[in-house]
């Protein structure tokens, strides 16, 4: 078992690769969700191509299906902007509901989409422990529709008083040392969970090409350049932004913003992504 420093657990492109594991997929969704999904391969539909397998999914580090046809995703976010992500949350699942071919009328027909988020530096106040939130009619409280359910975890607010398996989620994806790693080791690596994780991880960095290579694709590109401005508004408020870095940070925009359009993206997402404004866009065309 190896770690590596440059790869931590919590990085975008090392938990696609490791949760295209089947089986660390379903454990995983287990401990957050209650409930044993059973999913397709998603890694053997395109025949152990882990490149093309973790682009499957552009708008969710996972997006597979169960074998009952209920889409899943599962996504894992740093930097949180609470109204941000929630509602870029929901205008995904939405698209991926409304996105599904309808015959006939058959609405009823439609395929529930379960999305978990696993929040791993989202600040304490904004979230609650494994929230979980459905359609519900604000008059009678009870459910509206099945089709949407949305679970939120804050790894942070897991506690002893939680599932081991929860307790094992946390402490993994707050590896960040050689120390902290091997402490994992010691503490789990016995356990179901915990040998999968690590099992995952050690394949994933045991040859960095393929992230080295995820890295520069533009799905991880633009997630990171939203990760470095949000951190770069919050320095820049307490100690303002130099001018060379704002002209940086312009072009890098327009560079992404772009590749997007290039890529026929919604105008709005991408004026939500990079920060230009939709009139800013248009004129790149």
């Amino acid at each position: 078992m190896s770690f590596h420093a440059n790869y931590l657990p919590k990085s975008d492109v090392v938990f696609t690769v490791m949760f295209l594991n089947k089986e660390l997929c379903e454990k995983t969704l287990e401990a957050i969700t209650g409930e044993y999904i059973e999913l397709i391969d998603i890694a053997a539909e395109y025949k152990n191509d882990l490149h093309k397998a973790a682009l499957n999914s552009i708008y969710f580090d996972i997006k597979t299906r169960a074998v009952d046809g209920r889409i899943v995703t599962l996504d894992l976010q740093r930097v949180y902007s609470k109204d941000r992500i929630r509602n870029r949350t929901i205008f995904y699942a939405c698209r991926e509901i409304a996105s599904q071919k309808v015959e006939k009328s058959k609405y009823e027909n439609l395929k529930s989409v379960i999305v978990t988020f696993l929040l791993t530096e989202a600040p304490l106040k904004h979230t609650t422990f494994n929230r979980k939130i459905k359609l519900v009619d604000e008059t009678t409280g009870k459910v509206y529709s099945d089709l949407l359910t949305i679970h939120e975890i804050n790894i942070r607010h897991i506690s002893k008083k939680h599932s081991q398996e929860l307790q094992i989620i946390r402490q993994f994806f707050e590896i960040d040392t050689e120390k902290s790693y091997q402490k994992f080791v010691s503490a789990y690596s016995q356990t179901q969970l915990g040998a999968l994780l690590l099992e995952a991880y050690d394949e994933a960095v045991s040859d960095t090409s393929v992230l080295d290579c995820l890295s520069e694709e533009d799905k991880y590109m633009v997630r990171l350049s939203e990760e470095e401005r949000l951190l770069e508004r919050a320095e820049g408020k307490q100690e303002g932004l130099k001018e060379g870095i704002q002209k940086g940070e312009e072009k890098e925009r327009i560079k992404i913003a772009k590749k997007l359009l290039h890529q026929n993206m919604d105008i709005v997402f991408i004026s939500s992504i990079t920060g230009l404004s939709e009139k800013e866009i248009e004129l790149l065309n």
